[in-house]
């Protein structure tokens, strides 16, 4: 079987997803603001392992949901690494409580720069779990809304951010069953799927300049 590939989107919509990815951080750099900062919506500290907005975003339209926080970046890229601010998860949400799915998580660094994406094993985020072909491809429909808040412009760049990088979380999801496989084929999925020491699965870099350059957007 052939894996799965990310759904062609239509140059044009590209170009407006970049516009998209460029004009949010600018218009919140223009009021003193990085992403990082905005991700926080508004708190006056940033707490480790707390959610942003404490109840997260859910979008009901889309049935998606987004949260931002922070834990054990340095211990988890190397002292070598860019600093990592926090990171974002992405998911599709589920009909009643529990029953999410993870997509990706996005790391930012302390400017509101993108850093790398990466996927985790199930325990980090919990929810329910699906292979990388159905995530690949539901991802052309992903979309994030925040409607009347402070956090929408956000949202609307969370959403650009997706579907300019589809190729690459493609990939991506790919990689994080790959890296799956070997446990599953020794242990059932549900203790593969728990396995504290299985955390962060597969990543990427998230940088943008360059991904515009390479969809000739740039």
């Amino acid at each position: 079987m052939r894996p799965a590939a990310a759904p062609a989107t239509d140059p044009a919509d590209l170009a407006e997803w970049a516009e998209v990815a460029l004009r949010v951080p600018l218009a919140y750099a223009q009021r003193g603001v990085s992403l990082a900062q905005a991700a926080l919506g508004g708190a006056r500290r940033f707490e480790e392992l707390r959610h942003y907005p404490a109840r997260d975003v859910v979008d009901a339209a889309h049935g998606t949901r987004f949260y931002y926080h922070a834990h054990g970046g340095a211990q988890r890229w190397g002292a070598d690494a860019p600093p990592e601010h926090g990171h974002f998860h992405l998911f599709w949400d589920g009909p009643e409580p529990g029953a999410h799915v993870h997509v990706a998580a996005l790391a930012l660094d302390a400017r509101g720069q993108p850093l790398r994406w990466f996927t985790t094993n199930r325990w980090v985020t919990a929810g329910r779990w699906a292979p990388a072909a159905e995530l690949i491809a539901r991802l052309p429909a992903f979309r994030l809304a925040a409607r009347g808040g402070r956090l929408a412009p956000l949202a609307r760049w969370l959403t650009a951010m997706v579907q300019l990088f589809a190729d690459e979380l493609a990939a991506l999801l790919r990689a994080r069953d790959a890296a799956l496989e070997p446990h599953l084929r020794q242990r059932p999925a549900e203790q593969v799927w728990e396995d504290r020491t299985l955390e962060v699965l597969s990543a990427t870099d998230a940088a943008l300049a360059p991904r515009l350059r390479r969809l000739g957007l740039a």
